[in-house]
């Protein structure tokens, strides 16, 4: 069995695919496979798929969703019982927890890679391989085709976040081990989308400064420059400033930054 939450919501097992078609009961898989092994207070869950204002039937219904989505899994094959999706799907305190292997959620199989990653200390080849792996399988943003309220939302934008900042320390490690060209496409990208990211844009001049581009990686400077005062009033730090002193001055300008990864993502409960 497998379950997916990094771009659209998906559960599929030998039988093939198998999600909830209305669009509530997709909101609150959704939800529970964010926190996968953790316990979902009703009180959330309520929040998350009603706002502020929920129906005064809200903790019923909830209950019937949970056992259209129990219902759901007990029809898959690699569950086979209505009690084994009990097992899967609990009731627990006051809440309930979706129980998964780390093989079959890919947002584990993202964290471990990470983990893993993170301990290949000064093996920066490695831990390009690792990350590359982890990034590899999102190809959308969190829960894609999923509604979402307040809690999944800021959820998203927690793992949304970490995903930027696996693939900066991705492409540290990748600048680490001399690779600067490979790295040009995805800079040129994400500077585009991230127009005032002060280590994006260094990381960018940093690369293109080292395949020959000196004049293209002064224009990134001035660009951001340009950009930070007209949005935010403000100008580049000291770091942007000294790498393009060193860049003026043909120096010698290694990865700007050393690969570096939070061992633990968090969550923000709301």
């Amino acid at each position: 069995m497998e379950f997916g939450v990094l771009g659209g919501l998906s559960v599929e097992d030998s039988d093939g695919r198998h999600l909830p078609t209305a669009p509530k009961q997709r909101q609150l898989l959704g939800l529970l496979l964010l926190h996968a092994g953790e316990v979902m207070p009703v009180r959330t869950c309520v929040s998350e798929i009603w706002g502020e204002y929920p129906p005064p039937s809200a903790a019923t219904t909830l209950q019937t969703y949970v056992m259209h989505l129990r219902r759901l899994l007990a029809r898959m094959p690699s569950v086979g019982s209505r009690e084994a999706a009990h097992e899967r799907l609990r009731t627990t305190g006051q809440g309930y927890l979706i129980s998964v292997r780390t093989d079959e959620l890919d947002l584990l199989r993202f964290e471990q890679f990470v983990g893993q990653a993170g301990r290949a200390t000064d093996d920066y080849a490695t831990m390009a391989r690792l990350l590359s792996s982890a990034l590899a399988l999102w190809d959308r943003p969190v829960l894609a085709d999923v509604r979402t309220g307040p809690v999944l939302q800021s959820a998203v934008t927690h793992w949304e976040r970490r995903r930027l900042e696996v693939h900066e320390a991705y492409l540290d490690a990748l600048l680490r081990i001399g690779r600067h060209r490979d790295v040009l496409a995805e800079l040129a990208v994400l500077t585009r989308r991230h127009p005032t990211h002060e280590t994006l844009h260094a990381r960018y001049m940093t690369a293109l400064y080292q395949t020959g581009r000196v004049g293209d990686a002064l224009d990134v400077a001035a660009r951001l420059t340009s950009r930070l005062a007209r949005d935010l009033g403000v100008a580049p730090g000291p770091a942007i400033g000294r790498l393009q002193s060193a860049i003026r001055r043909g120096g010698s300008i290694v990865a700007p930054f050393p690969p570096a990864l939070p061992s633990v993502p968090g969550l923000r409960r709301a």
